[in-house]
């Protein structure tokens, strides 16, 4: 298991105003803190800090803290149902080791914020240049807790910033065929670009080309997340796909393409053939620094909106709208537009990508039922599905443009609002503002698997899509392995020729 913990802009600037003194002395505060588990990472989310009061703490260059503080502490997280985090400074830069005094005072306090908590106590020290390292103490035996160093340490709001744990996650090395790249925003953001994993979400035209160009710009941990299979009608617009890969996943032909332009040294592809709706899908996204939505889904929207603020993950959403007459035989209009999603932004409802009702026919199973689909009106957003690839590669730089200026800031700037294009006019639109005093996303900021449950147990859509590509596989694999073996892989590949 890997270990992460992040926080909000704003608790990140709470913290160092309290913390990273002018006097140079160190200080401390405590804080709760909410779990957030992914498949193979275990996050946790700062919610709350709990700054001392008089006579709580000493102060004296060093700094401790007094059990009036500590029981203060815990009967708060115990009332939230939190766990509890240590956070002090240190007057020192990047990513920091611990001296044995800390050592020593946090393996100490560890077993009664368990006893209280019943999770793992938290350990957390800030530089006096704003970076964090973190650690979790987790309980091996009665008295015994192990510390167990974080990967990062993740800021976010209007920007991505990371603190990285060099031992566990090193530089990698920069090759030849990235020094274009290297040469337009330095090899600190290659450093921190390199090691991020990023999601994409959904494999269609759109997220196919982002899985392209995360691979080119030396991104070395790339989620691809859909359930779908490559279709005839899909090949106009997916990037790498042809007719010989109709019926095979979409997460299988673009992971195996994006290997081989990739140009990291260490790039790995973790293919999730799931929805986002699903849990196994929706946990490997918690394993993900930042995700992009290439969905065109309510239900999965709402599942990614939800992932945004309550984990602290921020989202990159995107749609195109085509109108055209009614016979389909001349456009009228066409607009993309894309945005992040994350703490301190406009969430994905307020921006009018998704309403509550239709996340609520969709999982009903209401939308995937042609009877239903053909009662629909005829502006309804499942008959708006036409789309060119021009219009989706258009659509994609602006995502991956929204990607590049959270994590790399250039000339400080990281959030320039939601961006609307107008293709007949050709002009561009910067929308702002934030959600509607309606809005529901505040009742759960923050609070990691604490927060409803947005995906399903069983989705019969997925399923039924796993289970059609499993039997032709299975077909497959008996004609390569009959005595004919030759004659029917011929046989074979025309047939997927002629569908």
């Amino acid at each position: 298991m890997k270990y992460s913990i992040a926080l909000s802009t704003r608790i990140h600037e709470q913290a160092v105003r309290h913390l990273v003194r002018e006097d140079g002395q160190e200080d401390l505060c405590f804080a709760l803190w909410y779990p957030s588990s992914g498949n193979t990472r275990y996050t946790g989310i700062i919610n709350k800090l709990i700054i001392p009061r008089e006579g709580e703490r000493n102060v004296h260059w060093n700094v401790s803290f007094n059990s009036c503080y500590l029981e203060r502490v815990q009967k708060e997280a115990t009332r939230a149902n939190a766990g509890i985090a240590l956070l002090h400074s240190h007057p020192s830069s990047g990513w920091q080791d611990m001296s044995d005094d800390d050592i020593l005072a946090e393996e100490r306090t560890a077993p009664s914020c368990f006893g209280a908590t019943g999770l793992p106590f938290i350990g957390m020290t800030v530089g006096d240049d704003g970076a964090w390292s973190g650690r979790f103490w987790k309980r091996e035996a009665q008295r015994v807790y192990q510390r167990k160093w974080c990967e990062s340490v993740r800021v976010v709001g209007h920007s991505l910033d990371v603190t990285f744990n060099d031992e566990l996650l090193p530089v990698p090395n920069i090759r030849e065929e990235l020094l274009r790249t290297v040469s337009a925003w330095g090899s600190d953001a290659q450093a921190k670009t390199a090691r991020l994993t990023v999601g994409v979400v959904g494999l269609g035209s759109v997220g196919s080309i982002v899985a392209e160009s995360l691979a080119r710009i030396g991104v070395s941990t790339v989620l691809h997340l859909d359930f779908d299979a490559i279709e005839r009608v899909n090949l106009d617009r997916v990037l790498h796909s042809s007719g010989v890969d109709i019926e095979k996943s979409k997460v299988e032909v673009i992971s195996k393409a994006t290997s081989k332009s990739a140009t990291s040294s260490s790039y790995t592809v973790l293919p999730v053939e799931y929805s986002i709706c699903e849990e196994h899908g929706y946990r490997a996204a918690l394993d993900c620094d930042i995700l992009f939505s290439c969905v065109d889904r309510p239900w999965p929207r709402f599942v990614l909106n939800q992932i945004a603020y309550a984990h602290f993950i921020p989202v990159i959403d995107g749609g195109i709208y085509i109108e055209t007459n009614k016979l389909n035989t001349q456009m009228k209009r066409g607009n993309w537009r894309s945005h992040v999603v994350g703490p301190g932004k406009k969430c994905l409802e307020c921006i009018g990508q998704y309403t509550p009702e239709a996340v609520a026919l969709e999982m009903s199973g209401d939308f995937d039922k042609l009877s239903y689909i053909a009662n629909l009106p005829s502006d309804h957003f499942l008959h708006n599905n036409q789309n060119i690839f021009p219009f989706s590669l258009s659509l994609a730089a602006f995502e991956m443009q929204h990607f590049i200026m959270m994590v790399v800031s250039p000339a400080g700037v990281s959030d320039v609002g939601s961006l609307n294009y107008h293709f007949v006019s050709a002009t561009l639109e910067r929308e702002g503002g934030s959600c509607k005093q309606s809005c529901i996303t505040d009742s759960y900021i923050g609070q990691g698997d604490l927060a409803f449950k947005p995906y399903v147990d069983v989705h019969p859509v997925a399923e039924e899509a796993r289970s059609r590509r499993k039997s032709n596989n299975n077909l497959d694999e008996s004609l390569e392995t009959s005595p004919k073996g030759k004659l029917s892989r011929i046989v074979a590949y025309i047939r997927k020729l002629i569908r």
